[in-house]
C-alpha cells in the first residue's frame, strides 16, 4: 500500500478550523486506502491520523528523542523512534510515496524546503507534492523572484486551495 506523509504544524489546536480540516484530510486519504505517516505528535499529526482513524490503513507516527518530553498522540498505531529531528525527516521521506503540506511554521518550512529540494534534483520525481493553503502561495511564489529556474521547476509542487483538490491531484498522480 502507497504512504501519504502529511506535515503541518504541531500548535494546531482542536478547536480551530484547521484542525478539522486537517481531520478531513486524514479521512479522505484513508478512504483512498493510502497509509499515512505523520510526526506523531500533537497538532495537524494528531487530527490527520485521527480523521483516518476508522479506516483499515496504518497510520505511523515517526516519532525522535529530540523531542522526550512530548508523548505520540493516541491514533498513531505504529511508532518508529529515531534520535535527531533531522532522522525523523528523513524517515518519513524515505517511507513516503506523497507528500502533502498542510499550514505550518518554521519546522513545516524545512520539510517543505527539503522535500522540494531533493524532488528538484531528481531523488523522487514521481512522488507528488502537494501544498494546502494560500500559505504555500506565498511560499512557492516568493522562491520565484529568486531564482528563474525554480519557476521553470514550479510543476514540481502542486498548490492547492482545498483538502478535496489535494485529493483529486494525489488520487490522479498515484494512478487510482
Amino acid at each position: 500500500m502507497s504512504v501519504v506523509a502529511v506535515f503541518g504544524s504541531s500548535n494546531l489546536k482542536k478547536n480551530l478550523i484547521d484542525y478539522e480540516k486537517a481531520v478531513h484530510l486524514g479521512k479522505l486519504i484513508a478512504q483512498s486506502g493510502y497509509d499515512i505517516v505523520t510526526g506523531g505528535y500533537d497538532g495537524t499529526m494528531e487530527a490527520v491520523l485521527k480523521g483516518a482513524d476508522s479506516y483499515p490503513v496504518n497510520k505511523l507516527g515517526v516519532t525522535t528523542e529530540f523531542f522526550s518530553t512530548r508523548e505520540k498522540n493516541d491514533f498513531v498505531h505504529e511508532e518508529i523512534k529515531v534520535q535527531t529531528y533531522l532522522q525523523r525527516l528523513t524517515k518519513m521521506i524515505e517511507m513516503a510515496d506523497a507528500f502533502i503540506f498542510l499550514p505550518g511554521g518554521t519546522g513545516t518550512l524545512l520539510e517543505l524546503a527539503a522535500v522540494w529540494a531533493l524532488k528538484e534534483r531528481g531523488m523522487f520525481e514521481q512522488k507528488p507534492l502537494i501544498c494546502i493553503g494560500e500559505q504555500w502561495s506565498e511560499v512557492i511564489q516568493t522562491m520565484g523572484f529568486y531564482s528563474e529556474t525554480v519557476i521553470d521547476k514550479f510543476n514540481l509542487i502542486k498548490h492547492v486551495e482545498s483538502i478535496e483538490d489535494a485529493i483529486v491531484h494525489l488520487n490522479n498522480k498515484m494512478n487510482l
